[in-house]
């Protein structure tokens, strides 16, 4: 992906009405092309931290990425999520998470910026990891993703993922905000018991998300991600739902 294309999907995710992107991590060198064209159309930015296979090592590159970046002035950026699914992913324990979000909220505190840092797992990962990672979180946010339940249809997602974040609030003492910092359902693929996969069932679901919880989702992901294996099911390359919100 340019440059280019990246501040044209930028214009076209703020014409459709959104207020915020969530980025995964600072590489590709993305940054510069993403907050210039943020700030152009007045959109938010969750800033991602990746933590990958290789663990905690390494990751200090994209803090570094951040200010530099930024220098100082972080008034558009929402909030930063530190690892995406890193510890269901076994990239690193609880612990080691709560640690290094620690280190990574110090860093940038340094460097001015004032706003929300947290984490984002499945949410059954999270329950059992509160005791490490409750202290650290400025806010509680997990990945609720009705299509890996089995039991539920395209049109019982958005109860779905309301009741999660109820079930997240309780998560963390302190009276923590919660968000879902990813949701969404496949066009195409096979189905997960209930869960069915499709054009319609996706605009279906979308919608009944967007109804229920849709100020504190995002909603994944732009467009199709052909670059991705397609998955046990199927469904990885087909999350795409940018054309729902024409």
């Amino acid at each position: 992906m340019t440059s280019s294309d990246i501040v044209s999907d930028i214009a076209s995710i703020a014409a459709k009405g959104f207020s915020s992107v969530r980025l995964y991590s600072t590489d590709c060198n993305a940054l510069s092309a993403v907050i210039s064209a943020a700030a152009t159309h007045g959109l938010k930015l969750v800033l991602g931290i990746y933590i990958s296979d290789a663990g905690i090592s390494g990751v200090e590159d994209q803090v570094s990425d951040i200010t530099s970046h930024f220098e100082g002035d972080y008034s558009m950026v929402e909030m930063v999520v530190v690892g995406n699914e890193a510890i269901f992913n076994n990239y690193c324990s609880g612990a080691e998470l709560a640690a290094y979000i620690s280190s990574a909220k110090a860093t940038l505190q340094t460097a001015g910026y004032t706003g929300p840092v947290t984490t984002t797992e499945p949410i059954s990962i999270l329950q059992a990891n509160t005791a490490e990672l409750c202290d650290v979180l400025d806010v509680v946010g997990a990945n609720i993703h009705a299509f890996f339940n089995s039991d539920i249809t395209a049109s019982q997602a958005g109860a779905f993922v309301s009741s999660s974040l109820l079930e997240l609030a309780n998560f963390c003492p302190g009276d923590k905000q919660v968000y879902n910092f990813e949701t969404g359902w496949p066009s195409a693929g096979d189905a997960n018991g209930q869960a069915v996969p499709g054009a319609r069932e996706q605009q279906v679901a979308i919608a009944a998300i967007l109804a229920e919880a849709g100020a504190r989702s995002a909603i994944v992901s732009f467009a199709d991600e052909l670059w991705k294996a397609e998955g046990d099911l199927g469904i990885e390359q087909s999350w795409g739902c940018g054309h729902l919100f024409e």
